[in-house]
């Protein structure tokens, strides 16, 4: 059996994971391809980086990346990290690249001196509700809210 290999992304990697984060987006039914190489070496590199990215090889081929930044958890007074996306190829999936990047990424939070990973997942996603399970995470009783697009600026051009 090949051995996963998780890694720091690097910025010439910048259009696989493009292409990733816009299949995950197709799998989880949201429509549109909004990511490009440029937009992930605009947010994910550098001093002004808005997520750390890393990904996953199997036979030194990138089958699978996540995508986290630092959060802070307010019920407890105390840092966390938040994982924005975990994507893995259909194709390589049940080899281990999902969890290797868990892994990672929980390695990384309590190195960071962090008390939770948090992140969310479409309810209608059900394999990937059923990995975090195995992996022992529990749903929070909390829904995510959002306002984006026309109704983000109006609610911006109300204030004081």
């Amino acid at each position: 059996m090949t051995t996963v290999r998780v890694r720091g992304a690097l910025p010439a990697e910048a259009a696989i994971l493009a292409e990733l984060a816009n299949d995950l987006n197709d799998h989880v039914g949201i429509r549109g391809r909004p990511f490009t190489p440029e937009r992930v070496l605009a947010d994910g590199f550098g001093p002004e980086a808005a997520f750390t990215p890393l990904v996953a090889e199997l036979g030194g081929a990138v089958v699978g990346y996540a995508f986290f930044s630092a959060g802070y958890n307010t019920d407890v007074a105390a840092r966390s990290i938040v994982l924005h996306d975990l994507f893995v190829m259909p194709a390589a999936r049940g080899r281990g690249a999902g969890y290797a990047l868990m892994a990672a990424v929980a390695a990384k939070t309590v190195r960071a001196g962090c008390v939770s990973l948090e992140w969310g997942v479409h309810t209608a996603n059900a394999g990937a509700l059923e990995f975090y399970r195995r992996l022992g995470a529990v749903a929070a009783e909390v829904r995510v809210m959002s306002v984006s697009g026309e109704r983000l600026r109006a609610l911006a051009e109300a204030a004081p």
